[in-house]
């Protein structure tokens, strides 16, 4: 996330073609980490089309038939009770016909290669398949939003869109989205949802997460002058739960709207 270009070469894809639209609105609980993790996870599913990482799978272990990784995912988490797909095997050289039930079997070398990529696209329109990536989506979710500065690196790259947005590019049908800007390429201030309060509190464990200052005895432990955007609303930031970081009210006004790295210190269990 620091460096995603360098490292994830198709993200862009994650905000293309208008792709930053769905993360405009305010407070979603489909959070802007949700939408990263489900995208980077089927990215990850798809591009595993002709088998690199197949997994053999069967009784017999001298001649096992052989599965994708998401058929694997969905066995494990019990979404499915047996593989939706087996590899087929790779075509004989020494064959020259066709074959009756498959003509293209013998005459397409991708043959393997175009046979997983179809199941995977048909696969994407599927209950199972979305039952999976909300498992998946779940799971990351519940360990990243832990990490604040991996939160922070996520919305300065989402941000860095956001400030290229123009309200008069918005299309007749999209006025809604026109209504969330105070100006171009910034957004309106939204005032925090509880149930995102909540979360930020204790996941920061009611202390101020620049000076450690306990905020949990306070009359009003949920103030929402104690919510800080981490990155700016000012700078392209959204009002995002992943985008918000529990700070006494001193920081707070010192931070103002500079873009400043979240502290990396958390609290030990024991």
């Amino acid at each position: 996330m620091r460096n995603p270009f360098a490292y994830l070469h198709q993200l862009e894809g994650l905000t293309v073609n208008d792709g930053i639209y769905d993360f405009l609105p305010h407070w979603q609980k489909e959070s802007a980490l949700h939408k990263f993790i489900r995208f980077i996870a089927d990215e990850i599913l798809m591009n595993d089309t002709d088998g690199p990482t197949r997994v053999p799978f069967g009784p017999d272990h001298l001649h096992p038939k052989w599965i994708l990784p998401v058929d694997v995912a969905m066995l494990k988490y019990g979404i499915i009770d047996e593989p939706l797909f087996l590899i087929p095997d790779e075509p004989d050289p020494s064959e020259t016909s066709a074959s009756e039930d498959d003509p293209s079997h013998f005459r397409d070398p991708h043959y393997v290669v175009n046979a997983c990529y179809h199941y995977l696209l048909d696969l994407r329109w599927t209950q199972v398949y979305e039952d999976l990536m909300s498992r998946i989506t779940d799971e990351v979710f519940y360990v990243m939003f832990l990490n604040r500065r991996a939160l922070a690196n996520l919305n300065e790259f989402l941000a860095s869109y956001v400030e290229e947005v123009r309200r008069d590019n918005f299309d007749t049908d999209e006025a809604s989205l026109s209504d969330l800007f105070a100006r171009d390429g910034e957004l309106k201030r939204a005032r925090p949802p509880m149930w995102a309060r909540r979360a930020v509190f204790y996941r920061d464990r009611g202390r101020c997460t620049a000076c450690g200052a306990d905020l949990s005895g306070l009359i009003d432990t949920l103030s929402v002058g104690n919510y800080d955007h981490m990155m700016p609303l000012a700078r392209g930031g959204l009002n995002d739960v992943t985008n918000l970081q529990l700070l006494c009210e001193d920081c707070n006004s010192k931070k103002s709207d500079r873009v400043v790295a979240p502290s990396n210190r958390y609290r030990r269990w024991y």
